[in-house]
């Protein structure tokens, strides 16, 4: 399936209707066709129109246009469609200023998150904030590079619940917290910080597993929330080893360590395991067994091949420390 964008153009009513949607469009489709399949870019195209339907103003367009090919070159393409679903969502509840706002932050955003399942939970964020907290979201948007930099998203989350329940009647306050002017808001960021987070991390440790093993694995991050740990469990899906977005330092040991003896144990579950094992027909018991068996198997096998991973994990074992 191949796209005319000039067939597009000429039925483009918001391209009829203002040089500067048009001239970005066309500077933006030979960029959108890179990162795109033929689906990506209907789905780009057909947000583009169902934006310009919203009458939210020509920048929220532009701002779409410019920002979207960016976020999929990061987290691939089922980020368009997400995100004009939730934008869509938005429009009316908030200006179109704010909106070409948030379209300017989504490539930080998808950078720093690394993950489409991530990605939707700050766009999640965003719309419960409108309800809660709607004069803070221009400033936040403002500083969101700051605050993911230094937040992973369920620190983020934390961050914003707090300053919409505290500040809820104090428009004032409000402002100043989601624009980073107060103490309150650098008190709480300070926190909710944790250790290390896995865009820092993930180059090294996409070469420390490589080095061991000469082959590639496709790391991504999960995020859940620090206290319950929620959906905090590392997990292999698909191939794909799924780690926490964030790891503290533990007992001494850097988070970086922490990563690594996580990473390097589900590296060697993908490497030392030929086979499915079929779980369906036992109960919970029966399935933690083997589960730890299978734990101890793996590990083994890699000491096996790399007697250094023995120190890196013992160091990490709460046994460990006790004796």
């Amino acid at each position: 399936m191949s796209i005319d964008l000039n067939e597009f153009i000429a039925g483009f009513a918001c391209a009829q209707k203002s040089q500067r949607v048009r001239d970005t469009l066309e500077g933006s489709f030979a960029e959108a066709q890179r990162v795109m399949s033929p689906n990506g870019l209907k789905t780009y195209l057909d947000g583009a129109t169902a934006l310009c339907s919203s009458g939210k103003g020509e920048d929220v367009i532009i701002s779409f246009l410019e920002e979207m090919p960016e976020v999929v070159r990061e987290i691939g393409e089922d980020a368009v469609g997400e995100t004009v679903y939730s934008v869509l969502k938005l429009s009316s509840q908030t200006s179109g200023a704010v909106l070409a706002l948030l379209f300017a932050s989504l490539p930080t955003a998808a950078r720093r998150l690394g993950d489409i399942a991530v990605f939707k939970g700050y766009l999640n964020l965003i719309e419960r904030m409108v309800g809660l907290a709607p004069r803070g979201l221009r400033p936040m948007l403002d500083h969101i590079d700051e605050l993911l930099t230094k937040l992973t998203l369920g620190a983020l989350r934390r961050w914003v619940m707090y300053g919409a329940e505290t500040y809820r009647r104090d428009f004032n306050g409000q402002i100043a917290y989601f624009s980073l002017q107060s103490s309150d808001a650098m008190s709480v960021m300070q926190r909710e910080r944790r250790g290390i987070l896995f865009i820092d991390a993930q180059r090294k440790l996409q070469m420390y597993l490589r080095a061991f093993w000469n082959r590639e694995f496709y790391l991504r991050p999960t995020s859940g929330d620090y206290e319950s740990k929620d959906g905090y469990k590392p997990y292999i899906e698909k191939g794909a080893i799924f780690v926490p977005d964030a790891y503290d330092d533990y007992e001494g040991r850097a988070g970086m360590e922490v990563y690594r003896a996580t990473g390097a144990h589900a590296a060697a579950h993908i490497v030392y395991t030929t086979a499915a094992i079929q779980a369906d027909n036992l109960n919970q018991l029966q399935r933690l067994v083997v589960a730890l068996f299978e734990d101890a198997r793996v590990e083994e096998r890699a000491i096996q091949d790399f007697p250094g991973l023995r120190q890196l994990w013992m160091s990490l074992h709460p046994l460990m420390d006790a004796h």
